[in-house]
């Protein structure tokens, strides 16, 4: 990695293409915490006390990272993109599973470096979570602008306002009614203002999570929170840990890709989906990242 002034180049493994990592990103759901610009992302971070706005690019070996405002630390940024895009993670013996099986096996070409796209803060995967549940993406990502644009802060850039998820402080101040008027359902409001203040409280955080030693500990600690069940805990393990294990259970999109490669016409059942899934032993949540990519 080297350093110059407001620039650095991050080195990228082997099996690495920035395009399909964009274009995992850009599926037209319109986000809002980061903005595609061509070939490049812009995302504005919040580490600590520093903040600051990012462009991502690549070169040919490297990924070039610009800081173009803000005083945010250039090594932390480096440190935050390498786990965004799951860039220490060597690949090469999950593309062998795909090439053993005949009915996978075009995804190692078709969808070449593509990686687990991550949401490294825990609080705001867990609130993704929630808003998603049960209803489809462009909704979710409407109610997910709505909820960023009224409580986020923001730096702006060229007239252009970039945003950072809620703060746990300020979504914990709600009341229900305030995200009712936003079309959040009672529920999710709870949910959400819940989990909110369980993090303020210092009842739940990454580094609680983190600290438990199997993948079933986490699910069962990630469970007592309301509103978390086993599709949001593998959700959250697999974006925000980055394990490697995780199944999203009950996801539409995981169930109809599943459906057309089994060739079934029907939803396939848990059962058959763990049985889907046990030649990638380990390697579960890319398989999960790649079967969606498949629906798009």
């Amino acid at each position: 990695m080297e350093f110059h002034h407001d620039t650095a180049q991050l080195n990228t493994p082997h099996i690495f293409n920035f395009a399909e990592c964009l274009h995992f990103l850009d599926r037209g759901y319109d986000d809002c915490l980061y903005t595609i610009e061509g070939k490049a992302v812009l995302k504005p971070l919040r580490i600590g006390k520093e903040q600051g706005l990012i462009k991502i690019s690549p070169r040919s070996d490297t990924l070039k990272v610009e800081r173009i405002a803000g005083e945010l630390n250039l090594t932390k940024a480096t440190q935050y993109v390498t786990e965004w895009f799951d860039l220490k993670r060597e690949l090469q013996p999950f593309y062998q599973l795909l090439d053993q099986h005949e009915q996978f096996s075009w995804m190692s070409t078709r969808y070449h470096g593509l990686r687990l796209m991550g949401i490294p803060d825990l609080f705001e995967a867990l609130c993704w979570c929630v808003i998603g549940q049960q209803i489809n993406l462009t909704f979710a990502y409407k109610l997910k602008r709505r909820l960023v644009e009224n409580y986020g802060s923001f730096l702006k850039h060229d007239s252009t306002k970039h945003y950072f998820f809620p703060e746990p402080e300020v979504l914990a101040a709600l009341s229900v009614e305030s995200l009712r008027d936003m079309q959040f359902s009672r529920r999710k409001a709870e949910y959400i203002i819940g989990i909110a203040r369980q993090f303020v409280r210092g009842d739940f955080s990454k580094q609680q999570l983190q600290n438990q030693e199997t993948y079933q500990q986490m699910v069962t600690q990630l469970k007592t929170i309301r509103g978390v069940g086993d599709w949001t805990a593998n959700y959250v393990l697999m974006k925000s840990l980055q394990k490697m294990n995780c199944i999203t259970y009950g996801d539409t999109g995981l169930q109809s890709a599943v459906s057309s490669i089994m060739n079934l016409d029907r939803k396939p059942t848990r059962s058959e989906i763990e049985n889907f899934f046990k030649p990638f032993r380990g390697w579960e949540s890319y398989l999960n990242i790649y079967l969606w990519r498949k629906l798009s």
